[in-house]
């Protein structure tokens, strides 16, 4: 059963590589969306070229001024939506071809070619358009003919109107390898986030054996002295593996649930030690919601046991305290044993405290054992304050 709920709950924190690498190359395609998008993007486009030809209609109307000549506000503002609006519907067609022929390699020279001929073939309709227009609009120098309008205009403007396409695909080239970056540092975020979320989970795996071999190993020793003793503990260690695989997924719990764990662990450590231990827990109700990394407690107080009641016969006392300061919380797990050998060297619970701490928390955490002035080890650990999952 355990096997089959470890296995259903896999899924869930990691995805194959191959989908990965399908984002990776999704990501970097231009994205065609439908519905409201589409129109958002007419919108879009529709206002630019518009806001284009007003400033051009501005440019022409203020140099006709200065040169003394006659041109109506309203005549440069229609010659230049005119040209304007007949890009506008071109570009989204600029838009599709470079999209579906990106600028890049290996095929880079063919989408070059491909969009210089393109680049032509829209200022030709451009100029076609204008030049059937502009015996409307009040353009100047108009031909009799609409073929007369359109040579003309072919040997003046032609070469103008060519880099309005190529200036259209530039855009859109800089928006797409904006997009790509974009998507890419989220992957890259995904992906880290992934990583950190697999080494958290390691490291409390590792906790978990680490545990168990403790509290076995004392089950062990009491069924030759304590059978009694031996059975309950046994159904005491039951109910705390079931606690704890019930969360193996979460990395943080709130303070009250780490609590209740810890008693648990402390119920066998009693039946382990006899009458020498004895324990405080002083938690205020009003810091029992506060958010903690799951399994955070029990290392220290497993430490604690070991320098303060392990290396002595007489009896010990273990205190573990909790309180806000300001944006903080502050854990401690105090012992009245011997303290701490010079050149100790943390072992797996300290270790692996660290470790969860760092990956969770960087820089915005502290967790500090030392030997205490009064005798006994105080181990300390600052959190940020959060009551949010």
């Amino acid at each position: 059963m355990l096997r089959r709920r470890r296995q259903s709950r896999r899924p869930k924190t990691t995805r194959p590589v191959a989908q990965i690498a399908r984002e990776e190359y999704e990501g970097a395609r231009p994205v065609v969306k439908d519905g409201p998008v589409i129109s958002r993007r007419s919108v879009v486009i529709l206002a630019a070229w518009m806001l284009v030809a007003m400033l051009l209609a501005g440019q022409a109307w203020f140099a006709a001024q200065v040169r003394g000549e006659s041109l109506a506000w309203a005549r440069a503002s229609a010659i230049w939506l005119v040209w304007a609006a007949v890009w506008a519907a071109l570009t989204p067609i600029a838009l599709r071809l470079e999209a579906r022929f990106p600028l890049r390699r290996p095929r880079l020279l063919g989408a070059l070619a491909l969009h210089g001929v393109a680049s032509a073939i829209c200022a030709l309709v451009n100029l076609a358009i204008f030049a059937l227009a502009a015996p409307v609009i009040g353009a100047t120098q108009v031909e009799p003919t609409w073929l007369g309008a359109f040579s003309r205009l072919l040997g003046t403007t032609l070469l103008l109107n060519l880099p309005v396409y190529w200036l259209i695909v530039a855009a859109a080239h800089g928006e797409r390898l904006v997009r790509s970056a974009r998507e890419k540092d989220r992957r890259q975020l995904r992906l880290e986030a992934q990583l950190a979320d697999a080494r958290l989970q390691a490291l409390r795996l590792q906790l978990q054996p680490h545990f168990l071999f403790n509290a076995l190993n004392t089950i062990s020793v009491l069924m030759h002295e304590d059978v009694d003793s031996a059975d309950r503990i046994l159904l005491q260690l039951s109910a705390l593996l079931r606690r704890s695989l019930d969360s193996t997924e979460a990395h943080e719990v709130t303070l009250g649930e780490e609590i209740g764990f810890l008693k648990s662990y402390l119920a066998i450590e009693q039946v382990r030690f006899g009458g020498r231990l004895s324990y405080r827990i002083l938690v205020p109700d009003a810091v029992l919601q506060a958010r903690v990394p799951n399994l955070i407690l029990q290392p220290l107080v497993e430490n604690a046991l070991r320098h303060g009641l392990a290396t002595r016969a007489g009896p010990g006392r273990v205190e573990i305290r909790a309180e806000r300061q300001g944006d903080s919380l502050l854990l401690c797990v105090a012992d009245d044993g011997r303290g701490l050998p010079p050149a100790t060297t943390e072992r797996v619970g300290l270790a692996n405290t660290r470790a969860r701490l760092r990956l969770l928390y960087a820089d915005r955490q502290r967790l500090n054992v030392r030997n205490s002035a009064d005798g006994g080890v105080i181990a300390e650990i600052e959190l940020p304050w959060r009551t949010a999952p």
